[in-house]
């Protein structure tokens, strides 16, 4: 696997934050939880407003990764689905691979 990462691009960004953030609520920042599912609702408007389409593929991935952060609010689980989200954030950030996307593909 290469390491891919884009400084230039802002969706990248969007997953580097979120990766900063999902660390530090599986540390035990209980703050983190809530921004995570911020920075993630964002992405949504984002790509929402760049795609013109809630069933464009990208924006699909942001529905299902919002959706997947709101684990966050149901105490009992959010390490396990966080601990999830991480590996696939650190997938997406700096591989280029994202399990939601090839799950999505094969939907």
């Amino acid at each position: 696997m290469e390491l891919k990462i884009k400084a230039s691009d802002v969706r990248w960004w969007f997953w580097v934050i979120t990766l900063v953030f999902i660390l530090a609520a599986v540390i035990g920042w209980a703050p983190a939880y809530f921004i995570v599912m911020t920075i993630s609702a964002v992405q949504v408007i984002f790509f929402f407003v760049q795609e013109k389409s809630l069933s464009a593929f990208p924006v699909q991935i942001r529905v299902v990764y919002f959706a997947l952060t709101l684990f966050g609010l149901w105490s009992e689980v959010r390490l396990i689905i966080y601990l999830l989200l991480l590996v696939g954030t650190v997938m997406v950030a700096f591989f280029g691979r994202c399990s939601i996307a090839m799950m999505l593909k094969h939907m």
